[in-house]
């Protein structure tokens, strides 16, 4: 069996945004907690305590997968941090309007190509012009990493995770919420991979553009 992992984000009207693939999920772990207050009965057995459940519900997922070098990118759909011009129309990027600080540059983000929104070329003093390869596993963590971290609560994205039974073609899950926490580690014995986990919170996500 092949299972693959999908990871988007998106804006607060449902528009796909960043959409990232991943064909190697190494581990999957939900969680649902459902909490309920119980109340031992005096002179009488644990079957007979009452049980009430006043609270919500919630549900969390891990999952983790190694990241390598691609022939193919394993970005589907990608949007650059700031308004880009495409065919006269203006296409909203990822800086949230109206941040305090400035959107860090203006380059265009393609579905193979990844410009930092912090790190700089080293190459030319002052310059963004270094275009990260996204077939490369450098360049997906690098995306991931400044992707997926929500700014706050002034920023409109929210997430979607979705694991997919690739082999017989049908979801196993398909969850939107936000991601709560992202690993990355190196191995000095595998200096080409990366390996990937990240902690998904299943829920409606609130925010001041909602």
């Amino acid at each position: 069996m092949v299972y693959k992992i999908q990871l988007k984000l998106k804006d607060k009207y449902g528009v796909v945004k960043v959409a990232y693939e991943a064909s190697n999920l190494g581990n999957f772990d939900y969680s649902c907690s459902m909490p309920t207050s119980t109340f031992g009965l005096p002179e009488d057995y644990k079957e007979s305590a009452i049980i009430t459940k006043a609270e919500g519900n919630t549900g969390k997922v891990v999952f983790g997968w190694v990241m390598k070098d691609e022939a193919t990118t394993p970005f589907t759909t990608m949007t650059s941090w700031a308004p880009q011009l495409i065919n006269d129309s203006t296409v909203t990027g990822l800086w949230p309007e109206g941040a305090i600080t400035s959107v860090p540059h203006t380059l265009a983000a393609t579905t193979s190509q990844y410009f930092s929104r912090r790190i700089r070329n080293l190459n030319v003093e002052g310059s963004w012009s270094y275009g990260y390869d996204l077939k490369t596993a450098d360049a997906q963590m690098i995306a991931l990493s400044e992707i997926f971290e929500k700014r706050g609560f002034t920023s409109e994205e929210r997430h979607q995770f979705i694991l997919k039974n690739e082999t017989d073609n049908y979801e196993i899950f398909n969850e939107e919420g936000l991601v709560l926490r992202m690993n990355y580690q190196k191995s000095g014995a595998d200096p080409v991979t990366w390996n990937a986990s990240i902690e998904f919170q299943i829920g409606d996500v609130v925010d001041s553009t909602a």
